[in-house]
């Protein structure tokens, strides 16, 4: 009997040995393609595979069983349909898996990655935060497809997606104290339109005027630290610079400003700093940013800084900017900044604050002996002459400090 049950117990193990194979055999190793991201190419793991498309505009990746389809995928000219996906939400979302058959579809004309959706919650994804968004629910497949492919200049394929969510990777945010209602929790849409109320202030579809990706229905509450929606009077209010506004005459000194990074965002990226003048003017400047953090930033930043450097400090300057950031940081945000020891809200330290500091303190001083400084955005790449210029002298520096870069390996503080 011992040696039956001993044959017997080995017979088990041998069973479930092999059970425990063939699940494994079942579930096989995946090839993460990422077509477009930072780094092309095809992943083995979904965290790697994350790190190529989380924070990259229009990323487009998907998984598969079989290298060879893997391969497949990255030489194709088009989207995929099923299981492409935005980048933007990658933290949370992994490639789609077959459901039901739906009885919405929600398609996304033009968004982060337009197509058909079966989900709302889905489709949300591709259109908060979108500028000009444009979307509409059908109870067919082919109302929705059409109405998407009417607005596929651009060559993408339509595409049908469901994405279920993965564990969070790298956690989530707790919800807002103030909290009225999120994003992927408001009423199922049957028009192209919503309600501004809906949505934390900050995370609403773009307006349709909105310039730069900046919602100027928002603004930092100085009290709070909070972004808050404006109030009618707000919104209505004329923006002033920091210093009053100037008319541009030609006791006015106007000076077009840009930065460049060269990769930016990525370990080894270059920036450059522009200041333009004039034509033909000494004071352009073209340099390469000194220091470490190479970010287009803190080029946006120092390059107001050169100008104020450069002009003389009796003339009334207009500086005109493509960079919101730059602008909101040195006429508004750096106020409560200032009151609370130079910490955000969330009592953290404040980026690139000795830059910020450098150009208000500029500011004042022009302010003490009756010059008047003003700050004014310009749509960036738009045909706009000084704004080119001071681009193109911004993308020389940079290129010369690529140049410095791999020559000594770093970009010194004092070059």
């Amino acid at each position: 009997m011992a040696s039956n049950g001993a044959e017997e117990l080995r017979s088990t193990a041998s069973t479930s040995a092999s059970s425990g194979t063939k699940r494994k055999r079942e579930a096989g190793p995946k090839f993460y393609a990422v077509r477009v991201g930072f780094t092309p190419g095809i992943y083995h793991s979904w965290a790697d595979c994350l790190s190529q498309v989380k924070g990259y505009k229009a990323a487009t990746f998907k998984s598969f069983t079989s290298l060879t389809e893997a391969e497949a995928f990255l030489k194709a000219p088009t989207f995929e349909s099923t299981s492409s996906t935005s980048a933007s939400t990658a933290s949370t979302l992994k490639p789609a898996k077959a459901t039901s058959t739906p009885t919405k579809f929600y398609a996304v004309q033009n968004g982060r990655v337009p197509g058909v959706y079966t989900d709302w919650p889905s489709a949300q994804q591709q259109i908060t935060g979108w500028t000009k968004p444009k979307h509409k629910s059908f109870t067919t497949r082919s109302e929705a497809e059409a109405f998407v492919a009417a607005g596929a200049s651009d060559g993408h394929a339509i595409s049908s997606v469901h994405i279920e969510s993965d564990p969070p990777l790298y956690g989530s945010a707790p919800p807002s104290k103030k909290r009225k209602k999120s994003a992927h929790e408001s009423v199922d849409p049957e028009e192209i339109s919503f309600n501004l109320e809906d949505y934390e202030p900050g995370t609403a579809p773009l307006p349709a005027d909105a310039e730069d990706g900046f919602d100027d229905r928002v603004i930092l509450d100085p009290d709070t630290g909070n972004i808050v929606y404006k109030t009618k009077d707000q919104l209505a209010a004329k923006k002033l610079g920091p210093t009053g506004m100037l008319k541009n005459t030609g006791d006015v000194v106007n000076i077009h400003t840009d930065g460049s990074s060269l990769g930016n965002g990525k370990s080894g990226a270059v920036a450059g700093v522009g200041v333009f003048f004039g034509p033909g003017d000494t004071r352009n400047l073209s340099e390469t940013l000194p220091g470490a953090r190479q970010t287009n930033q803190r080029a946006e930043l120092t390059a107001i800084v050169r100008a104020l450097d450069l002009a003389r400090l009796d003339h009334h300057v207009c500086i005109h900017s493509d960079s919101n950031y730059a602008i909101q940081c040195v006429t508004v945000w750096f106020i409560k900044w200032r009151e609370n020891g130079w910490q955000t809200a969330g009592k953290k330290p404040v980026e690139n604050k000795d830059l910020v500091e450098k150009i208000v303190e500029r500011v004042d001083e022009r302010r003490r002996v009756g010059a008047k400084t003003e700050f004014v955005w310009v749509k960036g790449h738009a045909n706009d002459p000084g704004n080119n210029a001071a681009d193109g002298l911004a993308v020389q520096g940079a290129i010369r400090g690529k140049k410095m870069m791999s020559e000594r390996g770093e970009i010194p503080e004092d070059y």
